[in-house]
């Protein structure tokens, strides 16, 4: 891998980082300093059963490493057609031989596409994770005016279509059941919310499990 290419997707990953934890463009969510001042003090977490946020608080302002958790939870949902399906318990390997290998963001297609441009890209993965393959094929360049998307630059025309993402029905049920988890916990997450919580979750366990 060359030194300008490793720059690009370290890059991107950085970009899929502040977007998990800053909220991306969609919400204003405190980020650094701000957002580790409001957490639940470090005593009060416990790597079973973490604990984002005290009392009253939104899923916002959860660290990366909390919301990656949520986003492992969300990726390893049981079910056909799934993250884990599809792609495999680890993000690569799984039933589908075409399904790309989630732990080399370089040869991802919204990296090839958007010409390892860090924050196309993530947008692009955003839209994708959110909406599933067969409405980003219809819609996301007609969507988005600063896409740079072209598919001449991938191996393939189109996402296939059983790529869901969030909106495959098994793992809707489980964010649902992370919701309800933290909702217990005090931490708030708006029904409204739930698709952009399950994205942004996925983006994080992505970036946790991601190779260089």
């Amino acid at each position: 891998m060359t030194n300008s290419k490793s720059v690009l997707i370290a890059a991107f990953i950085s970009t899929m980082t502040m977007s998990a934890s800053c909220g991306g463009d969609e919400i204003e969510a405190p980020c650094g300093e701000e957002a580790v001042a409001e957490a639940a003090p470090a005593a009060e977490k416990t790597e079973a059963s973490p604990t984002p946020a005290a009392e009253g608080t939104s899923w916002t302002t959860m660290d990366e490493a909390t919301l990656a958790k949520y986003g492992e939870r969300v990726f390893l949902a049981k079910g056909s057609n799934t993250c884990n399906d599809c792609h495999g318990k680890d993000g690569i390997k799984g039933r589908l031989e075409q399904a790309a290998n989630l732990t080399k963001p370089e040869t991802w297609r919204v990296f090839q596409a958007t010409g390892g441009d860090p924050v196309k890209a993530d947008l692009a993965l955003t839209y994708l994770i959110a909406n599933g393959g067969k409405k980003f094929n219809e819609s996301y360049v007609s969507d988005t005016a600063e896409a740079g998307w072209d598919w001449s630059k991938t191996d393939a025309t189109a996402f296939d279509i059983q790529m869901f993402g969030v909106t495959q029905s098994s793992t809707k049920a489980e964010i649902k059941k992370i919701r309800k988890d933290l909702k217990k916990q005090g931490v708030a997450l708006e029904k409204d919310d739930m698709t952009n919580f399950g994205t942004k979750a996925v983006i994080a366990y992505l970036r946790s499990i991601a190779v260089e």
